[in-house]
């Protein structure tokens, strides 16, 4: 099984050993709630993602990881410290990181080593970030959850394409004298919760895959629904599946999530 997690270019290296040689530029691009299949790498046969199958044949694909925590906040605490949950103490949404912990994290450790950081999107620990603001040197990050179209934002910029320019802001003005470690925490393709359309796509995209019926996911008998114990019948998961992926909705949905993803790519 090919799992590929927290996309999708973490090139931190260890300094070498010879005190010369020059520290490398750090990329760390992370998606949201995205699936491991979803490359033309991994065989996708509907999914765009040229520029990232590019990245996996050029890198490695980790073909055998896996989440220790699945939810949200808790593992962007565990990728910011390399800690599991128990160490962290990270349970909620709203918990920050104590200035003990943070201390402890990769940024503020690239920091006190002499690299410049930036940090652009979806912070995801806690909500006042005041930790992680004190500690970039470039800021464009956002609590909770953002919105990927916004009548504020010039022009209606969908929120992947303004994260792409802010992450081209950080490089055009990191100095040349020092390394640069850029984060990058992308909102897709996590969906809009409470938003008639979940995972609404850059308006460049929205007669991608138009052509394309997309096959029925391999669990979506109702037999196996019925077969299922009665409390998973009523719930969250349940309902999340009636306002996104049932039969009604299926395609568009799928097909929307597809095209945030080809956003991402981009």
């Amino acid at each position: 099984m090919r799992v590929l997690l927290a996309i999708l270019s973490l090139l931190l290296c260890l300094p070498s050993a010879a005190p010369a040689a020059p520290r490398p530029n750090i990329l760390f691009l992370l998606v949201d709630d995205l699936r491991h299949d979803t490359f033309g790498f991994a065989g996708h046969k509907i999914c765009r993602t040229p520029h990232l199958d590019v990245l996996a044949r050029e890198s490695h694909v980790f073909e055998s990881a896996f989440v220790t925590t699945a939810i949200c906040m808790v593992s962007r605490a565990s990728i910011f410290t390399g800690q599991y949950e128990a160490r962290h103490q990270i349970h909620d949404f709203r918990t920050e990181f104590t200035a003990a912990a943070w201390d402890k994290a990769y940024p503020r450790l690239l920091k006190k080593a002499g690299y410049h950081t930036g940090f652009v999107g979806k912070y995801g620990v806690g909500n006042k970030m005041t930790e992680a603001r004190k500690t970039f040197d470039f800021w464009r990050g956002f609590a909770g959850q953002g919105r990927f179209l916004d009548p504020k934002r010039e022009n209606n910029q969908h929120l992947t394409a303004l994260q792409g320019d802010q992450s081209l802001e950080f490089l055009r003005t990191a100095p040349k004298d020092k390394p640069w470690c850029l984060s990058v925490s992308f909102k897709a393709v996590h969906c809009q919760d409470g938003a008639k359309r979940q995972f609404p796509p850059d308006k460049r995209d929205e007669k991608m895959f138009a052509d394309i019926t997309i096959p029925p996911a391999p669990l979506s008998d109702p037999a196996i629904f019925q077969s299922l114990h009665e409390p998973l019948k009523t719930s969250e998961s349940r309902r999340r599946w009636e306002i996104r992926f049932s039969p009604k909705l299926f395609q568009d949905t799928v097909k929307d999530y597809y095209r945030l993803l080809f956003g991402v790519d981009r």
